[in-house]
């Protein structure tokens, strides 16, 4: 026994030793950085220059969002309402292939007006009705979003105010959107002060006017700048694991450094993803996902491919409008 015992002793031990090495090792498996749980967006084109004519009524402001339809109206299959950058008006472009537009000549349908969002067949009863969301009184304390109505596109009437002003509070950026699975409408908008107090805002209803009426629930929450909220919904988009499910997109607008001398400020675009419209949304992997002072990203889906439309600021006081594609498939 006297001589067995020191190597029983030197095995127990081994067998100690072994059994912690592995324990160390499961738990890095399980938390170490390989383990990224955020999922992926997709692969953009190069940005192009679209709209570059401006018209008399623009002055010195420029085409800052575009909301796209495809109507088959008039001549053109695709519809857009774009607003300028400082809120001037907005005004109506057509089009057939998404990227070359002819400019309504009787522009601007509205003054006063910024950030135009759009919705067709919105009404089970009146499916020729397309709904409007808008800014109003922009860059001021009482700016507001409004709802407008219109038959042809062209003519709008102002129904009810969605979202009123708020003292020493913004409230811009609104996004109309209709859940494909639910059916339901989701206004999302931005409301901060523009320094270090920024949101981004939901409200849902059953129907669009009923908007006005929903409670507020907030998304995102931030003291540096975040805005310009769009949705998209893509059904078979997959996860950081390869499953395909559908996700919620929440494109926005950031600045990082806006406030300070740090020569890394610029504007970008960040994405969101979550599983319903107003839920836990958290960064896609890759952010941010547009860079180089371009912002104010529109997301859309025609002929099964991604449409989108940016603002970017290509020098110190001059915007342009760019348009971006991808394929359906999250890279």
């Amino acid at each position: 026994m006297r001589i067995l015992m020191p190597a029983l002793r030197r095995k127990f031990c081994f067998a100690i030793f072994v059994l912690i090495v592995a324990g160390c090792a499961w738990g890095q498996t399980k938390t170490g950085p390989t383990q990224d749980k955020s999922r992926p967006y997709l692969k953009l084109t190069t940005p192009q220059h679209v709209l570059p004519d401006a018209q008399p009524w623009e002055g010195d402001e420029f085409p800052h969002t575009l909301s796209v339809l495809e109507l088959k109206r008039g001549g053109f299959r695709y519809w857009g309402w774009y607003g300028l950058n400082e809120g001037r008006g907005i005004g109506l472009v057509r089009s057939n292939d998404l990227v070359h537009w002819t400019k309504y000549e009787r522009n601007p349908l509205w003054t006063n007006a910024r950030w135009p969002s759009v919705l067709a067949k919105a009404n089970p009863k009146r499916k020729d009705l397309l709904y409007f969301a808008i800014t109003r009184n922009y860059d001021t304390p009482s700016s507001h979003i409004v709802l407008a109505t219109s038959t042809d596109g062209i003519h709008l009437t102002e129904e009810k105010v969605l979202v009123p002003g708020v003292p020493e509070q913004r409230n811009q950026n609104p996004n109309l959107f209709r859940d494909p699975r639910s059916g339901r409408f989701y206004l999302t908008f931005y409301r901060g002060n523009d320094h270090d107090h920024f949101e981004i805002v939901s409200k849902t209803a059953i129907t669009i006017e009923d908007l006005d009426r929903a409670p507020e629930k907030v998304l995102l929450k931030s003291d540096s700048t975040i805005a310009a909220p769009t949705l998209l919904y893509l059904k078979d988009a997959r996860d950081a694991k390869g499953q395909k499910k559908g996700v919620y997109y929440l494109a926005t607008e950031i600045y990082p450094h806006r406030y300070t001398d740090d020569p890394e400020g610029e504007w970008q675009v960040e994405v969101f993803a979550a599983d319903t419209p107003d839920g836990d949304f958290q960064p896609v992997a890759g952010n941010p996902i547009m860079r180089g002072q371009r912002a104010c990203l529109f997301q859309n889906i025609f002929n099964h491919r991604f449409y989108g439309y940016d603002c970017h600021l290509e020098t110190a006081d001059k915007w342009v409008l760019e348009e971006v594609e991808a394929p359906l498939v999250a890279k």
